[in-house]
């Protein structure tokens, strides 16, 4: 089985799988270049190396070329530095030809071969003349790469509904496909307010937490099922899946009464 080692190349970016068969004394936080789309890049290496089976490599495994060495960091930096001088001139000429779009990143590749600037947009945006302009600013290769919303909260950062830090941000490597049958097994509210993070999407944590919720749902009786218990039999008009409970409504004399039962107390 090839053998392989998890790279970033920033601190919350996806981590990608390269040839480690050449480097097997790499280590976790460990500085790498890598061959990358034509340029070479500077990553941080995620773990230690490790065999993987064929099928979860994607497309061709790509090389790393050496171990950063201490000189390799401070063009890194240098390279950091650069990024965040190159924002306000790349918001000038964005302005300067009327652009509907919004910067959110830059990103110099470790040898100025490329720059690589990414935006949001509603719309479709003709970057042609930015393109010129910027590579004239620039002396280097200049590629406009549009990202969603997702993406822009993932580099942006920020707290979600909870108080802590987005999860995309924090360890989500890849966005799972999230549904709004998602939202209804967990009993919330299909509010937008409430369901939508901080990007306008679905929240990812209802993605990661579905299975658990639908294995706890597939245990509890369904809402309307009616059940004998020794207050009489009642209707089930609510379930808690966490604190594994169920609501039920019985019917009286003058109306009704609710009653809520731990589900290991009930038999139906």
């Amino acid at each position: 089985m090839p053998i392989i080692v998890e790279v970033k190349f920033s601190e919350n970016g996806r981590a990608y799988y390269f040839n480690a068969e050449n480097f097997l004394d790499l280590i976790k936080d460990d500085g790498v270049l890598v061959d990358s789309n034509g340029s070479t890049e500077f990553g941080i290496v995620v773990g230690k190396p490790k065999e993987v089976s064929q099928s979860a490599i994607r497309g061709d495994l790509k090389n790393i070329i050496r171990k950063a060495t201490p000189e390799d960091l401070a063009v890194y930096k240098k390279w950091q530095q650069k990024e965040k001088d190159a924002m306000p001139l790349i918001e000038k000429s964005i302005q300067k030809f009327n652009l509907v779009m919004k910067l959110t990143d830059v990103k110099y590749s470790f040898d100025g071969s490329k720059i690589l600037i990414s935006y949001t947009s509603e719309d479709r945006v003709d970057f042609r003349e930015l393109v010129r302009d910027l590579a004239s600013i620039f002396k280097t290769r200049v590629e406009l790469r549009q990202i969603g919303s997702r993406d822009e909260a993932k580099l942006c950062g920020g707290c979600g509904p909870c108080g802590q830090e987005l999860c995309c941000r924090r360890f989500l490597n890849d966005y799972q496909q999230v549904s709004i049958k998602m939202a209804k097994c967990q009993g919330l509210a299909l509010n937008p307010n409430k369901i939508n993070g901080v990007c306008g999407k679905l929240m990812c944590c209802l993605g990661y937490e579905f299975d658990t919720y639908r294995e706890l749902q597939s245990k509890m009786p369904s809402i309307g099922t009616r059940i004998s218990t020794i207050d009489g039999e009642g209707e089930v008009v609510y379930q808690d899946l966490l604190k594994e409970q169920v609501t039920l409504k019985f019917k009286k004399d003058d109306g009704f009464e609710m009653r809520s039962y731990a589900f290991k107390d009930l038999k139906f």
